[in-house]
């Protein structure tokens, strides 16, 4: 009796009267879109479900936020106010519900862009340096119908995140114009983003050079609306950058037509660009090369190097956000601090909730740290992701047949991921101190190197909580470890206005942050911080040593 093995779903062929079903060119690339859009699914539901419910958090604290007409009040005298203008974005109507949550887009549009322009980057010049991309272009899909495939995938993304975002803040209460404005006009912030990132992958020869070259447009745009907010600008600077195009979908300013005629022209002189570069040759750019770095790669001697290589890619393109953002608000420091001094209401009811010495240098630094810690959260649950995804296309196994084994590929990379975070965290401290010794009111080199190594032990909390995902639930690993950290930060942000338990509350390791450095760091909550996070990574590589791969 012949012995018969099944057929693994690796190796199941297909009926042969399906094998030899003609494919035309409109089917080819039909199942190239369907293929980047399961590329970009788990990582846009997580990306989606965060945006998402951090924003109609503010909508559904608004009324418990700011009950009293002296809270309003205080909203309203930030109206004009360079400062916070520079932070958040234009103010308009801040006392209202659609105002406040517009404004709030400001720095939510900051992760937005991220997200997008890492999408495609990964999704066109990534591909495309790993030799994923041959295979597509040797077939009947064109160079001009891959990258289609990829922005149409991208677009459907944005399309579902517009959607969400009417759909749940019109059923919070917030205006349903107003809310589906947002919700489209943020869905365009993405695209813009997106198709920057496909435009910089035709221009550059490399990954990293893709990556530097969007990365360099996000921080002009910034730099932009930095210079709108300043005093004695013209109001037509803030049409000059798309992050200021949101603060002007109110209705009172009656110009969401502008905006959506703005982002429109924006996202297809982008598009169109980067269709004429597209007839390329493969692996070449109009900056570098990357025909060598395809065939010839750099010599990587050892798993640690190669998982430092690895590490370094996602850790450079955060560095950029990270090193912009504190470099901005560090500037910001002084007036912010000057501003929220005149205003005693405000100063009393951020020590409420948190945001100690805010009339202080010191106390803005820590607030904005509050932002980066969610940033370097963020990164933590990407560098998982990106270790899952490393199983999920069987790259790993190229690495498992050797003398590498499980356990020491998994410890070098999440020992590589708990480096580079308390770098960035270092170095987000020491920008952001630089940041207010440029404009003449500097806090101490030790104070901006502290408010930033304070947000590494969250940081490794949320990589332990990953991998323990990944070892226990490889197919979940990126809604559920992007998911903790949603859940985390909106269980600090919205938990006491809806009535829940101080004890349960205090469950997210962001009430436990310390106002660093205008407070002392948290000794206990720090420990406790690290040893879940050690746990955690504990839990998970021993999982994955035990169990069998997992494809995607």
């Amino acid at each position: 009796m012949t012995a018969t093995t099944p057929s693994s779903p690796r190796t199941r062929r297909r009926p042969a009267a399906a094998a030899a079903e003609p494919r035309s060119p409109a089917r080819v690339w039909w199942r190239a879109y369907r293929h980047h859009l399961r590329l970009v699914r788990n990582a846009a539901i997580a990306w989606i479900t965060a945006l998402t419910a951090i924003s109609a958090g503010v909508v559904a604290t608004f009324d418990d936020r700011y009950a009293t007409e002296a809270e309003r009040q205080a909203l309203t005298a930030m109206e004009g106010i360079p400062a916070f203008e520079a932070l958040v974005g234009r103010y308009v109507q801040v006392a209202t519900v659609e105002g406040l949550t517009l404004s709030r887009w400001g720095m939510f549009g900051i992760l937005v862009a991220v997200w997008a322009m890492l999408s495609a980057v990964k999704l066109l010049r990534g591909a495309e340096e790993v030799g994923h991309v041959e295979a597509l272009r040797a077939g009947l899909l064109t160079p001009w119908g891959l990258l289609a495939s990829v922005l149409a995938a991208l677009g459907t993304v944005y399309v579902l995140f517009a959607v969400a975002i009417g759909a749940t803040h019109s059923a919070l209460g917030m205006d349903a114009a107003t809310s589906w404005a947002l919700g489209g006009a943020v869905a365009l912030l993405a695209a813009t983003f997106a198709a920057a990132g496909a435009l910089a992958s035709q221009v550059a020869g490399a990954r990293r050079q893709a990556v530097g070259i969007v990365g360099a447009f996000l921080g002009l745009t910034l730099g932009v609306r930095l210079m709108a907010a300043a005093t004695g600008t013209a109001e037509w600077l803030w049409w000059a950058t798309p992050f200021g195009w949101i603060g002007y979908l109110h209705e009172v300013d009656e110009a969401r037509g502008a905006v959506f005629g703005s982002f429109a022209v924006l996202v297809i002189a982008l598009v169109v660009a980067a269709l004429m570069l597209a007839r390329r040759e493969l692996h070449a750019g109009l900056v570098g090369d990357g025909a060598e770095i395809a065939t010839r790669p750099r010599s990587v001697r050892s798993q640690g190097g190669l998982a430092a290589r690895l590490t370094a890619a996602s850790a450079a393109t955060w560095g950029i956000v990270l090193a912009v953002v504190g470099l901005a608000f560090g500037l910001l420091a002084r007036d912010f601090s000057e501003a929220v001094a005149d205003m005693p209401t405000m100063v009393q009811f951020a020590a409420e909730i948190g945001w100690i010495g805010i009339d202080t240098p010191e106390g803005v630094v820590a607030f904005v740290f509050v932002l980066v810690t969610l940033l370097l959260a963020a990164l933590a649950a990407a560098l998982v992701v990106g270790m899952r995804e490393e199983e999920a296309t069987w790259r790993i196994e190229h690495l498992l047949v050797r003398p590498v084994g499980r356990l020491r590929w998994l410890t070098s990379r999440v020992g590589l991921a708990a480096v580079a975070l308390a770098l960035l965290a270092a170095m987000t401290g020491v920008v952001a101190w630089l940041g207010t010794v440029i404009v003449g009111t500097p806090i101490s080199f030790t104070d901006g190197l502290r408010a930033g190594l304070n947000a590494v032990p969250l940081a490794w909390l949320f990589l332990g909580l990953g991998v323990a995902v990944l070892g226990l639930a490889p197919r979940l690993t990126a809604p559920l470890t992007y998911g903790i950290v949603v859940a985390a930060f909106l269980l600090d942000f919205v938990g006491g206005f809806v009535d829940l338990p101080e004890a349960i509350i205090d469950l997210s390791p962001f009430r436990q942050l310390a106002a660093v450095p205008a407070a002392d760091v948290d000794l206990g909550a720090a420990l406790a911080m690290l040893a879940v996070g050690l746990a955690g990574a504990v839990i998970g590589v021993l999982a994955f040593c035990r169990r069998d791969l997992k494809e995607a």
